[in-house]
């Protein structure tokens, strides 16, 4: 009956059955290839333990079967013969073509293909991850839409007291951080970004978010004790305690735990940074995931606009300067780098002193640095040390040629002698001089008001738009653009946000009738400059990045391009508003 019941079901609802089927499918041959890639990894790690063995197993058998027999073995021959009790055995040898293929692999260096290739042959996994991140998302906006809109629209003339909303909003910010640790670093990331924002996230929530930067639930010391000691080649603690006295931890951050010590010999109190377990894995598949929702983006953009896909190459740069993150020689060598730069330019900047000896590619050891978190600092202070902090960017960005991309609040200090302090030089990215040309006159035409240039030369150089398009009909949209989106709108999001909604038609006719694209090195320039610009927010609601830009620029323009680029009527007016000391 009940196999009747189903063949009914089935001629009712052909299409819902064949779904189902379809999905059922799926997921096993999904399954089935995880599986084969999880023997395959087996069989390759197995046959690289037991090479040894083996080989010194063969050449016995090879041997014995030589001299028992009287047989003589063709080196050139695939096949092993050994007569045992008069009977004759053959059996193939290894060679390279029946040796185990070794599985897809995460490289060292970001290799987007490799990335793919390896969770690719992983889909149950990365569709774990989803369901885990949909999961974990999903409630939070939900409550968020409950709390925030729907109830507005259903309490009618009983609008709720200011302590209600407080409480709400702290509420649903404990739970974003939670559900952001619970997710990983690039999720951690993303909450770490949002907590420098006062102008995007209401006060009562910050305070929260900023406990992503550096109180992120830590692995047990043991396991961060376990990792130090294998990189550092120490057999026990004991001797790790020969090399360190006084370790505890002050600190977790997303991809790693810092410690302070003392080097034993030298008496120097340093910083060492131990990177969590399984970082590779866990950081790849989100990268992975962002790349595929750029691959997406681009399909649908591509077929509904006229835009030149970009964001998945603009996503790739993000992608690359993330994962590089993960390995701290690589970190050490941009450190050592921007500490020459820096000094060689006299900066006013302190980058800490790094401990070759004891770095590796899961371990840094820096010198220690007492002193507070800029954002922590008298509103004075940062009112001081922002507009050092602009400079210091600028001269990354148009004069050195690479730039710190992760200026969070736990990376950017102020020392005990009041002097700005640079920290964590993993997320770096390099800019070259073509390109460094470009920006600074992007930036000289900008302030001056000089939109052909601008939009005819630089924004072309850039890689915003085809060298050959023609744009005479773009000129006129772009300059409201920026005019009335950036200019007249400082760096308050909340004014910027109302002046581009003033816009969105001609924003809309850029984006869908243009080939309007970003290049790939903006992720990290708009990520960095928006970390310094929230924190600068947070000590002078009234700043402006325009306004904080102008002496550099106008110096950096005249040694590229000499003086006179400069137009005087239009920076004499910028320099007339009112400034951030004022």
């Amino acid at each position: 009956m009940a196999t009747l019941a189903a063949l009914r079901s089935i001629r009712r609802h052909p299409f819902s059955t064949a779904s189902i089927s379809a999905l059922a499918t799926t997921a096993a041959y999904a399954t089935l290839v995880e599986r084969e890639t999880v023997y395959r990894e087996a069989q390759y790690n197995a046959g690289t333990e037991n090479d040894q063995q083996f080989s010194s197993s063969f050449l016995f058998r090879k041997v014995a079967a030589t001299e028992g027999t009287g047989n003589s073995i063709d080196g050139k021959n695939k096949f092993n013969l050994e007569t045992v009790d008069g009977v004759t055995h053959i059996e193939r040898r290894p060679t390279a073509d029946t040796a185990p293929s070794p599985p897809p692999a995460l490289p060292r260096k970001y290799d987007a293909n490799a990335i793919a290739e390896y969770w690719s042959a992983r889909p149950v996994t990365v569709a774990r991850r989803l369901a885990d991140i949909t999961t974990e998302l999903s409630p939070l906006l939900w409550a968020y839409v409950r709390d925030f809109k729907l109830a507005n629209l259903l309490q009618g003339d009983e609008p709720r007291s200011r302590e209600e909303i407080l409480a709400l909003q702290h509420v649903h910010a404990a739970n974003l951080r939670a559900a952001l640790t619970r997710l990983g670093p690039a999720f951690v990331k993303m909450g770490q970004q949002l907590s420098i924002r006062p102008d995007l996230v209401p006060p009562a929530a910050l305070a929260e978010l900023q406990k992503l930067c550096d109180s992120v639930e830590p692995v047990p010391d043991e396991t961060a004790m376990q990792v130090l000691r294998q990189e550092l080649g120490c057999r026990s603690q004991s001797e790790l305690e020969d090399k360190f006295t006084g370790l505890h931890r002050v600190a977790a951050a997303s991809l790693g735990q810092v410690y302070q010590a003392t080097i034993k010999d030298t008496g120097e109190v340093v910083a060492i940074k131990i990177q969590r377990p399984d970082m590779m894995e866990q950081l790849s598949l989100d990268l992975f995931l962002l790349q595929t929702y750029g691959r997406t983006v681009d399909a649908i953009c591509e077929v509904l606009t006229e835009q030149i896909p970009y964001h998945e190459n603009f996503l790739e740069s993000f992608a690359m300067g993330s994962y590089m993150e993960l390995d701290y020689e690589n970190e050490a060598a941009h450190q050592l780098r921007f500490k020459e730069e820096f000094e060689k330019r006299r900066c006013k900047v302190k980058i800490p002193k790094v401990f070759e000896e004891y770095t590796t590619r899961r371990v840094i050891c820096t010198e220690w640095i007492d002193g507070m978190k800029l954002v922590d600092a008298p509103r004075e202070e940062i009112r001081r040390l922002i507009p050092v902090g602009v400079e210091l960017f600028l001269t990354q960005l148009l004069d050195i040629g690479a730039f710190h991309a992760d200026a969070h609040p736990a990376n950017l200090y102020v020392t005990n002698e009041g002097q700005l302090c640079l920290l964590d030089f993993g997320l770096c990215a390099e800019i070259d001089e073509r390109s460094r040309h470009a920006m600074t006159s992007a930036i000289v035409n900008l302030l001056s008001g000089n939109f052909n240039s601008l939009i005819a030369s630089d924004a072309k150089e850039l890689g915003f738009l085809p060298e050959d398009m023609d744009v005479t009909e773009l000129k006129p949209i772009l300059t409201k653009i920026l005019t009335e989106g950036l200019l007249e709108s400082g760096s308050n999001l909340h004014e910027r946000k109302r002046k581009l909604m003033d816009i969105s038609n001609e924003l809309n006719e850029v984006f869908f009738r243009y080939p309007f694209s970003v290049p790939p090195f903006f992720a990290l320039i708009t990520r960095g400059l928006g970390l310094l610009e929230g924190i600068a927010l947070s000590g002078d609601p009234d700043f402006d990045i325009f306004r904080a830009s102008l002496p550099y620029a106008k110096k950096r323009a005249i040694a590229v391009f000499g003086s006179n680029v400069l137009a005087p009527s239009r920076f004499m007016k910028l320099q007339r508003r009112p400034t951030i000391e004022g």
